[in-house]
């Protein structure tokens, strides 16, 4: 009767062992075991399914574990979300614990987690912008950034999952902007070019007022004499403001050329008076 009893519940055992072993010898992959909300791929496992390279694995308030072929088996804590390769594990949210005994290794962000040895047990964490990893057994290989160091068993490290890229210089001061040639700025060479306009004109107009004041010889009327005032008042001051366009125009000129433009200057105020 015991006997019997034996084998039914072998027989049992083996029904519910057996097509979970054949289905992972058939896909040479790994298998998922949920309970409760876990989703694969985007759908949700009702308790068991097959995972392949690339298959992501996101779980919300409960647990998910996945068994490989070759003995490793990795723990997906709750509201994390990992990516399974052919012989690793990339961790892209939350937490997640593997215990290896064929060299698993796993990824979070630029960091590469190995086992030293063939046996590890260690756990991943992504907390905010750092990846905190911890040895439960086994020493752990890290790579990061080019250098690799070691994380003995037991020990636990943290660092930035993502660098932060290094700030640009500040842009050096510029220094006021100055014409060629001169020492003078672009400010200095319009204030003064606007002097000599100004002084230029209010001495035409006391010229041309004082002409209109003098009644001419030949009886014309004063009138007339005040139009030929005006007259000399518009010739000087049209004058003047070829003469400061000349000005500034000669400002911007080499050093060389600046005697030149000056006898310009001159030779144009005396045609127009």
């Amino acid at each position: 009767m015991r006997i019997s009893l034996a084998t039914k519940l072998l027989s049992i055992a083996m029904m519910v062992l057996t097509p979970a072993a054949m289905l992972m010898a058939e896909t040479g992959n790994t298998m998922l075991y949920a309970s409760g909300n876990v989703m694969l791929n985007g759908k949700e496992v009702a308790r068991s399914a097959s995972v392949a390279t690339g298959d992501k694995i996101e779980t919300a308030g409960t647990t998910a574990t996945a068994v490989s072929q070759d003995g490793s088996k990795v723990t997906v804590s709750p509201y994390s979300a990992v990516k399974y390769e052919s012989s690793s594990v990339s961790v892209m949210k939350g937490t997640a614990a593997i215990n290896t005994s064929d060299g698993m290794a796993a990824q979070a962000a630029q960091i590469t987690i190995t086992p030293k040895d063939k046996s590890a047990t260690y756990e991943i964490a992504r907390v905010d912008n750092n990846v905190v990893i911890t040895s439960k057994s086994g020493a752990l290989m890290i790579a990061d950034a080019g250098a690799t160091t070691e994380l003995e068993a037991g020990a636990s490290s943290s660092r930035p999952a993502e660098p932060t890229p290094a700030a640009a210089p500040a842009p050096a001061p510029q220094a006021a902007p100055s014409f060629p040639g001169s020492s003078l700025t672009r400010t200095q060479a319009w204030l003064i070019a606007a002097v000599v306009g100004g002084a230029s004109v209010a001495c035409g107009l006391l010229c041309g007022m004082s002409a209109a004041q003098q009644e001419p010889a030949n009886g014309r009327s004063v009138s007339s004499a005040q139009a030929r005032g005006m007259n000399r008042v518009l010739s000087v001051a049209h004058a003047v403001a070829v003469n400061s366009a000349a000005a500034a125009v000669a400002a911007q000129a080499p050093a060389q050329h600046t005697g030149a433009a000056r006898g310009g200057q001159h030779r144009n105020i005396r045609a127009g008076r």
